[in-house]
């Protein structure tokens, strides 16, 4: 009975022990992995998701440039129309015959040369006149023929002195097209004046720059209840515009105007999130594989191989592992990612895509330079480097959408200044200014030095800012401290403002000019002196 007994606390000792280890595995070992699995994969999910939405971002961005620029040619023409006294003179004449009328119309088109515009343009027009000495026909008709048209009554409903309407025309074959028209009175030198101009932008031309753009995405200008354009299955020009479907599921929408037209670009995302996760972010999960594969096993393996002598040993082990798996979630190993990187630039190198492999390598070297801080101080050359890099990158999102120039005298390319200075102004200038602005624009950097002082110029022909704002940010810059960072709004130029003036004794001074639609200019001066023994 005592051997029994005895073997029997041994044995309960040893279930004892093995429930401890299998709790301590449990505590240490599997929640920490199953905790890290979950902050990663949903970290891998948001990064995916704010991809996906920059890159819808971008084709709304592009449409709506695009579509811009379609109907802006018809305004250009109505423009000149609605300013032209000679067109004006023409229009409100009193013509004696129509003889008289014929020579007088003759006459107009050989001065004007609007056939030529008409035909380089791709736009047909027609003016309507209240004129009862005009003959009705080609480019001139009498008013009363536009009052059954449905884009005459939507004129005269939204009393507008030019606007677009979407409509459908009838064609000399009988057949029914969708028609973009543009509309505007030609009351600049008599205010009364029923006079107007009609555009006709050709749909199917639209359609088609749409559809050329080759996104994968569905893509939909809408109004507020049809669908005017897209370049999926609803822009056949001889159907009627289709009506919107409220089961349709949208993931980004971004709303504009087109001269008082209030319309909406619609995308639906055609990815599978977790398709697109795991092509893109493949990595990540062969990661977390080898660890909740190689861990648990060794774990295992050392608590079995000392399960009595050991045990303490062992418990320090899974707390170690423990701790280190605790790290991994705020963990960010540069190195890691460096090498990530440098092997997807070899392998693009190899493959012969020159283009990604020099973005790739300007990418690492704007990490490499945001996570390595050895030293606040580096060279104007060396910040000028990393600003290069960042522009190319901005331009290869942009296209040619954004353009720049780097100007840096040679004096300047030896003084110290602190680092990611002159980039934060440049990302400023291009989130603020460029990125906004559906217009190409340019960024200009430029640092000249005399005897006493360098100036530094980052210039943008962005949106630009209005007066108050401009004065605001510009009181900020100049007393720029340390409880201003805990603020929202443009704290980088904070940041860089307060490492300047503190560097030079508070002796840097900064200059702000903006005008909205125009462009911005920062300029900031600092003494010489301190920028060559800066430490």
């Amino acid at each position: 009975m005592g051997f029994r007994m005895f073997f029997s606390k041994i044995a309960e000792r040893a279930n004892k022990s093995k429930r401890s280890l299998m709790l301590i595995y449990t505590i240490f070992v599997i929640i920490p992995i199953l905790l890290i699995d979950g902050l990663v994969v949903s970290g891998v999910y948001r990064a995916e998701e704010a991809t996906q939405e920059h890159l819808m971002e971008n084709e709304a961005n592009a449409i709506n440039y695009t579509f811009f620029n379609q109907v802006d040619q018809a305004a250009k023409l109505g423009n000149a129309l609605y300013s032209s006294f000679y067109v004006d003179r023409f229009l409100n004449e009193e013509y004696t015959s129509n003889l008289d009328y014929y020579n007088h119309y003759q006459k107009f088109f050989e001065d004007t040369l609007l056939k030529i515009v008409e035909g380089q343009s791709g736009l047909n027009f027609s003016i309507y006149l209240d004129n009862d000495t005009i003959t009705n026909g080609g480019e001139f008709q009498k008013i009363e023929k536009a009052y059954d048209a449905d884009w005459y009554k939507y004129m005269e409903a939204s009393n507008r002195n030019k606007g677009l309407f979407f409509g459908r025309r009838k064609l000399a074959d009988g057949k029914t097209v969708r028609t973009i028209y543009y509309f505007q009175r030609l009351n600049y030198y008599n205010s009364k004046s029923n006079n107007f101009v009609l555009i006709i932008i050709d749909y199917g031309k639209c359609s088609d720059s749409l559809a050329n753009m080759n996104f994968e995405n569905s893509a939909y200008i809408c109004d507020s209840n049809r669908i005017i354009m897209t370049n999926s299955k609803y822009s056949n020009v001889n159907k009627d515009y289709d009506k919107k479907d409220d089961s349709l599921r949208i993931d980004y929408r971004q709303e504009f105007k087109v001269y008082g037209q209030d319309l909406t670009i619609e995308i639906v995302n055609k990815n599978n999130l977790f398709i697109s996760v795991m092509k893109r972010r493949w990595y990540h999960f062969l990661f977390l594989i080898l660890v909740n594969m190689s861990l648990p096993l060794f774990v295992s393996s050392l608590m079995n191989s000392s399960y009595q002598n050991k045990l303490k040993e062992q418990e320090t082990f899974v707390a170690r592992k423990n701790a280190e798996l605790l790290a991994l979630h705020s963990q960010i190993n540069p190195h890691f990612l460096f090498n990530a990187l440098e092997s997807i630039r070899m392998h693009s190198l190899l493959k012969k895509e020159t283009e990604t492999s020099e973005m790739v390598e300007r990418l690492a070297k704007l990490q490499r330079q945001y996570t390595e801080w050895d030293e606040d101080a580096v060279t104007i050359a060396q910040e000028v480097e990393f600003v290069k890099a960042y522009l190319e990158l901005q331009k290869y999102r942009f296209g040619d959408r954004l353009s720049f120039d780097v100007d840096i005298d040679d004096e300047c390319m030896n003084l110290l200044i602190p680092k990611l200075t002159i980039v934060t102004f440049v990302e400023n200038a291009c989130v603020h200014g460029i990125e906004s602005k559906i217009t190409p624009g340019w960024i200009f950097v430029r640092a000249s030095s005399d005897d006493e002082f360098m100036t530094l110029e980052i210039e943008d022909t962005g949106n630009g800012m209005n007066e108050e704002d401009r004065k605001n940010l510009l009181r900020r810059m100049r007393f720029a401290n340390i409880e201003m960072l805990k603020e929202k709004g443009r704290v980088g130029i904070i940041n860089a403002c307060l490492r300047l003036k503190m560097i030079s004794d508070e002796e840097t001074s900064f200059n702000l000019d903006s005008e909205p639609g125009t462009g911005t200019l920062v300029q900031i001066k600092v003494p010489v002196k301190y920028l060559k023994g800066l430490h």
